[in-house]
């Protein structure tokens, strides 16, 4: 009896669980930061310009965080989701992963991984960026006000 009402519990939190996550369509922007955390300088190999670009490419509004943002995103910084992306480690492989966080660091999406095994950095950062970027490419985003 103890056994059938833990699963009872258990299936009813997961589905509130389910039911409670956000959309990427909840949110109206995405922020791309200058510098990614696996890089030593800012927009090291167009890592931060390529993703910027393929956001914008693909129907979604991707800022730099430190360009003159909307008025509304600038009052509202839970408008917008942050990039964060992750180089996965690898022998003689660049894995790349990108990831949308809401404003409380939440993720909210995750990218297929990404992989190459280009040698040259930038070839391989854009390369590796492309691929895991199908995940959003044929996402139909459409931003749903609250």
């Amino acid at each position: 009896m103890t056994r059938f009402l833990l699963i009872i519990i258990c299936f009813i939190g997961l589905q509130t669980q389910l039911i409670a996550q956000a959309s990427i369509n909840d949110y109206k922007y995405i922020i791309v930061p200058k510098q990614f955390d696996f890089l030593s300088s800012p927009d090291q190999y167009e890592t931060s310009s390529l993703t910027k670009f393929l956001f914008n490419k693909y129907g979604y509004t991707a800022f730099f965080d430190d360009d003159d943002l909307p008025e509304d995103l600038s009052k509202n910084r839970c408008l917008g989701l942050k990039v964060d992306m992750q180089k996965n480690k690898a022998f003689l492989a660049t894995n790349i992963q990108i990831s949308l966080k809401d404003c409380n660091g939440n993720i909210i999406m995750t990218s297929a991984e990404g992989r190459t095994k280009v040698k040259e950095y930038k070839k391989a950062y854009h390369t590796a960026i492309r691929e895991a970027f199908i995940t959003y490419q044929f996402f139909d985003h459409k931003y749903v006000a609250n």
